[in-house]
């Protein structure tokens, strides 16, 4: 399925449930797409619950050169279309929002600029990695991004640290919709707006479940937590998961966990029934 914004066809992904309980929309992650996350949304179906999920501008079939994107922001707008088109396929519905790695930035963002969610939930949120280019590639990068905008380099991504899980691993590599590179432009706009989001997550005031496993060696945990202290939410709930890696869902002994604690925050944000609350 798909739908256009800014100009560009944005792919998505539905597992929609008849009578659902309420809707959750996927943010995925940096050089990956939306099919990655058929069996959690599965999981999210037989506890009730329709999910969605897009394949970000330039990642996985939607339009764009691979890891490249002129200013960042623009991830947070594709992400504002969509949840109107899933508000518009399922009214009255509550709305939540996850976001995995690449993807919690682009949650926040979003949150940030336009808010429109009952809920946000961050999978190991990217908001500094563990490898990132140093002061000199840095001034490197941005002097190539103003005169290369589209020239890409590796994304730093090491699939070995992404799951302890082999197979995960395994199916990563062979992923044909996977790519491993980000252009000069995407990651001095990733920047860009990495300093928008550090100045305003107080606006964030949505119930907030962080998910955070303290194995990754792809995202500096250190800093997620530094960075969500700063949320605005006064429904604020963080889960270490020490020893995890990167793909918390896709972690054979604390996948199912994660999975739960997801289920426990949307049903929590449930309406009582009519009975109950007159009671």
């Amino acid at each position: 399925m798909e739908f256009v914004s800014r100009g560009n066809r944005i792919h998505y992904r539905r597992w929609w449930v008849e009578g659902a309980l309420g809707t959750l929309v996927i943010a995925h992650g940096l050089g990956e797409h939306s099919g990655r996350y058929r069996k959690l949304a599965q999981h999210f179906n037989r506890a009730g619950f329709s999910v969605y999920a897009l394949d970000h501008y330039g990642h996985g079939q939607s339009d764009g050169g691979r890891g490249h994107i002129d200013d960042f922001a623009h991830y947070s707008d594709d992400l504002h279309h969509f949840i109107r088109l899933v508000k518009r396929d399922n009214p009255g519905k509550s709305l939540h929002l996850l976001g995995h790695s690449m993807g919690g930035v682009i949650a926040c963002g979003c949150a940030v600029r336009y808010g429109g969610i009952d809920s946000l939930v961050l999978s190991a949120p990217g908001f500094h990695g563990c490898r990132e280019p140093g002061r000199f590639e840095r001034w490197l990068l941005r002097h190539l991004a103003r005169m290369a905008p589209g020239l890409t380099f590796p994304n730093r991504i090491d699939p070995r640290w992404l799951s302890r899980d082999p197979a995960v691993v395994e199916a990563y590599r062979a992923d044909d919709l996977v790519h491993g590179r980000v252009s000069t432009r995407w990651f001095t706009s990733f920047l860009s707006e990495r300093e928008f989001l550090h100045a305003r997550l107080s606006q964030i005031t949505e119930p907030c479940l962080l998910l955070l496993p303290e194995g990754d060696r792809l995202v500096d945990s250190a800093v997620t937590r530094r960075w969500f202290d700063r949320i605005g939410s006064e429904a604020r709930v963080l889960h270490q998961f020490p020893g995890a890696y990167h793909e918390l869902f896709n972690e054979v002994d604390e996948g199912p966990l994660a999975r739960d604690l997801v289920l426990q925050h949307l049903k929590s944000l449930l309406p009582l029934p009519e009975a109950a609350a007159s009671g």
